[in-house]
């Protein structure tokens, strides 16, 4: 790629250009994620503010008219182009009763990640067993119990406040079983997270996440073929797969003591910002804060771990992908606070270095998202090491000159090397006590 780019100054840029590089740290500035498609004239601007040079891939530009959003959780691409007047812009978001949470830094307050995986893990097998028996109840016939689901929501919403890297790091190791019903508990703890960063009360984390947990449950009622091949679908089968929404806000208005705050997440969480989600096409405002963080770590969700058969995306890329939809799925301040909460390579991502090594991120930095703590597990020659090393990127890069600095070059997909990241501690240690020890 290096022989692709060009230095220009910014007032140089166009619409359509890629910036692949800046003068300066990307941390240092507003950009959450390092490389994106300039969009608009605003965007030059707003790099005008902190940089006199960047750096463009010649190879990456597209043309404004031929911009397309491919970021799309159903598989089907969107066609046409994206230009200014599709964006729909919102004003800043107000969070009302906003809650400052402690920094996962201070220790006296929040509990130390290993302790927390060891509390989250039992959480999420208790979940996965309740969302599992009311699949089953709704497949049958029968009277689903939420109970089990409301009590576990609770544990997942006090855990993501002590820590949130600790589920995040469960959802991104663990082997999942079913694909419905994991999806929707790994949704559920990036909502948790990104509601975390938001400052959301905690009554308004535990709808959040009983929201997401239970808004796959009509899902049930789909025929099998239609679940197993969703990424595939043609224009009648997808009308078909649509009616899932309602489906679910039938069952759950059918059950008791499920309240309408949530029953209303449900059925607008496959809304989007611009109006081409469903079922009922609303667009910004209308569409309920917890449903469209919803509706956004749904779409991630399904980029990194997508049904069997379709190849998952790396991270970064599903993080870029949402980061190119800002404003036109989904709104632009939620995708740029998801990058934030959860960084360019969250906790658990597969990494390769640019000394050709590959890692498990252990936790990102918020102050540097691309110098994240890593435990690399093969070396350059993609051998496994007899134990992992665990590399702070930020303290080892601290005072080096650029071309000397240890950097992440693109996460990789999981089972990438067939690396098993749960062999791993979250220490980076691969002795006897491993992951399936430390866990049970």
């Amino acid at each position: 790629m290096q022989g692709n780019r060009q230095k220009i100054p910014v007032n140089q840029l166009q619409v359509g250009m890629y910036v692949s590089d800046l003068d300066r740290p990307w941390c240092e500035t507003p950009f959450p994620i390092q490389g994106f498609y300039v969009r608009s004239v605003a965007e030059v601007e707003s790099l005008e503010s902190y940089c006199k040079f960047v750096y463009v891939d010649v190879v990456s530009a597209r043309k404004q008219e031929n911009y397309t959003h491919e970021a799309n959780v159903t598989g089907r691409k969107k066609s046409g182009g994206v230009s200014n007047q599709n964006l729909l812009k919102l004003p800043p978001l107000k969070i009302r009763n906003k809650v400052e949470y402690h920094p996962v830094s201070s220790q006296k307050i929040v509990s130390s990640l290993k302790k927390e995986v060891s509390k989250a893990s039992k959480l999420q097998r208790n979940v996965s067993l309740a969302l599992a028996s009311i699949y089953d109840s709704i497949q049958t016939g029968g009277t689903p119990n939420y109970k089990a689901v409301n009590k576990a929501a609770d544990g997942m919403v006090e855990s993501v406040i002590r820590n949130p890297d600790a589920l995040v790091w469960l959802t991104r190791v663990n082997v999942h079983d079913s694909f419905t019903y994991q999806h929707a508990i790994s949704s559920s703890i990036w909502a948790l997270v990104l509601g975390r960063y938001l400052g959301l009360e905690k009554d308004l984390l535990k709808q959040l996440s009983t929201s997401v947990l239970l808004s796959q449950v009509g899902k049930a009622k789909l025929p099998a073929e239609i679940l197993k091949n969703q990424h595939s679908l043609n224009a009648d089968e997808f009308e078909i797969y649509k009616k899932y929404v309602d489906l679910s806000v039938e069952t759950l208005e059918s059950a008791e003591n499920i309240p309408s705050s949530i029953i209303a997440v449900v059925q607008s969480h496959r809304e989007r910002h611009n109006g081409t989600g469903f079922p009922n096409s609303i667009t910004g405002d209308r569409i309920p804060l917890l449903a469209k963080i919803a509706g956004l770590v749904d779409a991630y969700q399904e980029m990194i771990e997508p049904r069997p058969g379709v190849t998952p995306l790396p991270s970064s890329i599903a993080v870029s992908k949402l980061y190119e939809s800002r404003n036109v799925e989904f709104q632009e301040e939620l995708v740029e606070s998801f990058i934030k909460a959860i960084g360019v390579y969250p906790t658990g991502t597969l990494v390769e270095l640019n000394n050709k090594e590959v890692g498990i991120v252990l936790n990102h930095n918020p102050e540097r998202r691309l110098w994240p703590k890593v435990a690399v597990v093969l070396n350059e020659d993609k051998q496994p090491l007899n134990q992992a090393k665990v590399i702070d990127l930020l303290s080892y890069n601290e005072g080096k000159e650029k071309q000397s600095t240890l950097n992440i070059t693109g996460s990789l997909p999981a089972g990438s090397f067939d690396i098993d990241p749960s062999s791993y501690l979250i220490s980076g240690a691969t002795n006897r006590w491993s992951w399936r020890h430390f866990s049970s």
